[in-house]
């Protein structure tokens, strides 16, 4: 995987694909929403544009790698099932977790945050990777779509 191209935006350098290196052992676990939540939250804090990221797991669900699927706008990014199951794929990931943010900082899923989720749950049945949660990060709040019945 590349990691992502400059756009021009402050808070996208933080945002570059991230590696987790290193034997499964030492690797965090995502057992729980906050564990995801302790992952991407960092990433997403103060950016003033919608981002997607794929947070990867192995079978354990210990963490893969955290990626930057998408930027997008002030209101809107694209989280296609095929960008996000095409990165799972190449990490050789087992289950995901999915995450963007909401820069006016209300974590309040939209309707079309449900039903993207609907269409990544579809997809990850079809590809045999499991989507654990989608987190939708506000400032300083999150929520999980899991924990709300979405998935």
């Amino acid at each position: 995987m590349t990691a992502v191209p400059d756009t021009g935006c402050p808070s996208c350098a933080a945002l570059e694909r991230t590696f987790r290196p290193g034997p499964p052992a030492g690797r965090p676990q995502v057992s729980r929403p906050e564990d995801a939540a302790e992952l991407v939250a960092p990433r997403l804090a103060g950016a003033d544009r919608e981002h997607c990221l794929l947070v990867a797991l192995d079978t354990k669900h210990r963490l893969i790698i955290v990626a930057t699927v998408s930027t997008g706008t002030a209101d809107h990014t694209f989280m296609s099932p095929r960008e996000i199951y095409r990165d799972a794929l190449l990490a050789g990931a087992s289950a995901i977790v999915v995450a963007h943010n909401h820069p006016s900082g209300d974590p309040t899923p939209s309707a079309d945050d449900r039903q993207v989720t609907r269409r990544l749950t579809e997809a990850g049945q079809t590809t045999g990777i499991e989507l654990l949660d989608h987190l939708v990060v506000g400032d300083p709040d999150w929520v999980s779509l899991a924990r709300l019945g979405a998935l």
